[in-house]
Formats: C-alpha cells, sequence, structure tokens
C-alpha cells in the first residue's frame, strides 16, 4: 500500500512529523493524513517525497524498483520524462452517455505510472493506455480488499467493458445511476441478462439487476479496476 511505503520513508527520515511535513510543503495534520490512508496525495506531494528523501517513484507509487535513479537519487515525476505516463484522476462523478461513452465533470490532477508497467498491464496498444483513469474509492464495500479513500485503477477499453470476466471488480453503473466497484457476474437466462454484484464486505449483500436489451453492456460498465496499491489481473 503507497501510505505504508510511506510510513517507512517517515520514518527512515528520522525527522519529526512537523518538520518532514515542512520539507513536503503540507501541514502536519495533512501529512498524518496522507501516512495513515485516511486521504490519497496528490502527485505534487509525492513528488516532493521523492525529491526531498531520494525515493524511486515506481516503488513509492507501485512498490517496484526501477532501474537507475537520478543524480539527487530519485527520478522526478516531471511531465516531460518519456518512461512515465500521466494517468488522470477523475475527481468528480463519473457515468455512461447515450452512446456508452464515458462521461466525467473534471481532472483533479495526473499520477505518474511508469510506461513499462503499463505495457506490461494492457498491451502495447497507445489507445490502451488512454482508456485508463483514476478514481478515488468512496465506500467501504469492497473492504479489506480495496479501502476508502484509496485510489483505483480502471481500464475502460471497448475489450474491458463489452464482456464480464466472472468475480473481477468493475466500476458499473447501478440502477440509481450511481457508479459503485463491484465484483460482477453477467447472468444471461430465457429472460435475459443480469449483472450479479458481489461486495467483498460481507456486511453488505450482493444484488443483481436487469439490463435493457436496447442498451449495450458499456452503459452499464464502465471499466475494470487493474490497480488498487496492487495489481489485479
Amino acid at each position: 500500500m503507497l501510505n505504508d511505503r510511506l510510513k517507512k520513508i517517515i520514518r527512515d527520515s528520522g525527522l519529526p512529523l512537523g518538520r518532514f511535513a515542512e520539507k513536503t510543503g503540507v501541514s502536519k495534520n495533512t501529512l498524518v493524513n496522507y501516512r495513515d490512508g485516511v486521504t490519497s496525495p496528490p502527485a505534487a506531494f509525492l513528488e516532493s517525497v521523492c525529491r526531498e528523501f531520494g525515493a524511486d517513484p515506481s516503488w513509492l507509487l507501485l512498490g517496484e524498483e526501477s532501474a537507475g535513479t537520478g543524480s539527487d537519487g530519485c527520478e522526478p515525476f516531471g511531465d516531460g520524462r518519456e518512461d512515465y505516463a500521466l494517468i488522470p484522476l477523475l475527481e468528480s462523478r463519473v457515468t455512461a452517455g447515450p452512446e456508452g461513452e464515458i462521461l466525467y465533470g473534471e481532472i483533479a490532477d495526473r499520477y505518474p505510472f511508469k510506461k513499462m508497467w503499463i505495457k506490461k498491464l494492457v498491451g502495447t496498444d497507445p489507445e490502451r493506455e488512454g482508456g485508463l483513469f483514476l478514481i478515488r474509492v468512496r465506500g467501504d464495500s469492497m473492504s479489506p480488499t480495496i479501502s476508502q479513500g484509496e485510489m483505483v485503477l480502471v481500464d475502460s477499453c471497448e475489450a474491458e467493458r463489452g464482456e464480464v470476466l466472472a468475480g473481477r471488480i468493475y466500476l458499473v453503473i447501478l440502477p440509481d445511476g450511481t457508479a459503485a466497484l463491484k465484483r460482477l457476474v453477467l447472468s444471461v437466462d430465457e429472460t435475459g441478462s443480469k449483472l450479479v454484484g458481489l461486495p467483498d464486505n460481507t456486511t453488505y449483500r450482493p444484488f443483481e439487476f436487469a439490463l435493457d436489451p436496447e442498451k449495450s453492456l458499456k452503459s452499464y460498465v464502465l471499466g475494470r479496476v487493474r490497480w488498487a496499491g496492487k495489481e489485479f489481473d
């Protein structure tokens, strides 16, 4: 988990929390929230940690070691680096349009991911990279697999939205129009097609709803979760 790696950097720095916060340009309370996983840190903070404390960004963000660092002990997150892809964090509500296209209001930030890792995850087609986006989890129905406040990486390419791999985690539009993360199963019988949503948190009950035969699956499935602090197949 990103916050666990941040805890290690804070501990290894030997600095009091207040001093660490000062060096990374945030308040002590904000730093505590990042450290404890209450809120997800923005890219600017992660870049400060990398710059000030020589953290490897691939390890800090993904838990992976990268080959080589810059002269100051870290590889910056700058837009100009060819070996990083900047994936948008969609802050506002995400939904599907009339033709199944993904609609969202704004991009809150962009986070760097190693292009080598992206290619391993989704292949070499640049359109696949363009279909990736991040969201923050707003509920606890997928806890402990994915916790409230975590960022998750969603693959919204046509192939991922056009079928459901049973038991995988998807970002799905519910009948009330809200978007949620659920393990999905697509059920088809003589009455039509249904989506079955399975929460990982056992305090929530599974649910199912019928699909409109005049709508494509893309009207309901916004994408498949591929990463949330760890990679999902």
